[in-house]
């Protein structure tokens, strides 16, 4: 049987609580990046606001930002250091229309008795038995690509190490199943010294070699004197991988850097805020988000990605996954408020090898 979406049902607006509940209150913002006190922040969840009578949902809901009310009386989800002065943001803590503030958490039930798939199960280790949860996302995925879904991949730096991994990573992208990527300098370095030189680190296989190190700076400088990554590829230097897959077939690619970078590609950003604002062009519009080995990344695109989208107005579900050879690791998305999250608890290498023969099936 093929995957189906699940249906949002959307709130009973006759109920009295909702019907009887005030209009949002307002209080503009009087200093560029500071919000007023008793600022209601917003969540991962759907939202509703009652504007003039009118109950508004907040398209791009996610953590740690405010509702500010638009001129055309909807709902602008907005970062605290982007506020304007003159915005309009919405102030009030409680969430259960009293305030004309509603958070909507039933909108993907199933029927009762019924497993929701929808939500976050706990107690998972190395000894789940995942192979439902792997087919469950062969469908997701083949679902979103063919109904123009956006895959987001957020990648840690080991898939670059292992051949089988890159070729099959490489392989996902060039059939359409990402439709962004997020990850940081060393992953793409990673790749494309092994594009350009056949190495990684210096390294051929698993042997030693004397300065193996400089092929890794060398690759960063090289792609530097080219101006950035694209012209790299385009010089013909970068024989295979990740990169150049993504390259040309116009996948866009967020490069984060770290405190700990010492060298970096072109294309990275090195300013944290800049880096936010990138990433958080593509997590707003995702459909499927899916982290792979990387904590850091995982936490931060997770906090930027809503439990649900609006696509051609309809309310639909967004997929959330976290892969990772730790039970901590994967489990430390959900601790922070992304409850969403499915998880699997493997290798990383052997994660992506599954996924790409599994779409293929």
């Amino acid at each position: 049987m093929s995957f189906q979406l699940p249906k949002f049902t959307p709130p009973d607006f006759t109920q009295d609580f909702l019907v009887d509940a005030p209009n949002c209150k307002t209080v503009e913002v009087v200093k560029e990046g500071v919000s007023p006190k008793n600022y209601h922040a917003m969540s991962i969840y759907p939202e509703y606001f009652k504007i003039e009578g009118k109950w508004v949902i907040a398209n791009e809901s996610r953590m740690d930002t405010v509702a500010v009310v638009t001129p055309d009386d909807n709902i602008e989800v907005v970062e605290f250091r982007n506020l304007k002065i003159g915005d309009k943001v919405v102030i009030g803590r409680a969430e259960d229309a009293s305030q004309g503030i509603y958070v909507y958490t039933g909108g993907f039930k199933v029927g009762q008795g019924v497993e929701d798939t929808f939500a976050f199960r706990s107690g998972r280790s190395r000894e789940t038995a995942f192979s439902k949860d792997y087919d469950e996302l062969y469908e997701i995925m083949k679902y979103e690509k063919e109904n123009n879904g956006k895959i987001v991949w957020v990648l840690g730096q080991s898939l670059g190490l292992d051949d089988d991994a890159r070729n099959s990573l490489t392989s996902l992208i060039e059939q359409g199943y990402a439709q962004a990527i997020i990850t940081g300098n060393t992953l793409a370095a990673f790749d494309l010294e092994k594009g350009m030189m056949g190495t990684n680190l210096g390294q051929e296989n698993y042997e030693v070699y004397d300065n193996e190190h400089y092929e890794y700076m060398e690759t960063i400088n090289e792609a530097r004197r080219a101006g950035s990554i694209e012209e790299l590829v385009a010089s013909g230097k970068v024989k295979d991988g990740i990169l150049k897959a993504c390259v040309e077939n116009d996948v866009p690619v967020v490069l984060a850097g770290t405190i700990r970078d010492r060298f970096l590609l072109p294309n990275v950003f090195d300013n944290v805020y800049e880096a936010q604002d990138a990433m958080r062009k593509h997590t707003r519009k995702a459909t499927m988000l899916i982290c792979v080995s990387s904590v850091l990344y995982t936490i931060a695109s997770g906090n930027m990605t809503p439990s649900y989208t609006v696509k051609d107005g309809v309310v639909r579900p967004v997929y959330i996954y976290s892969i990772d050879i730790q039970e901590f690791s994967v489990n430390k998305l959900s601790d922070r408020g992304t409850l969403e999250v499915k998880t699997l608890v493997t290798n990383a290498q052997d994660f992506i090898n599954n996924v790409a023969r599994g779409v293929t099936k």
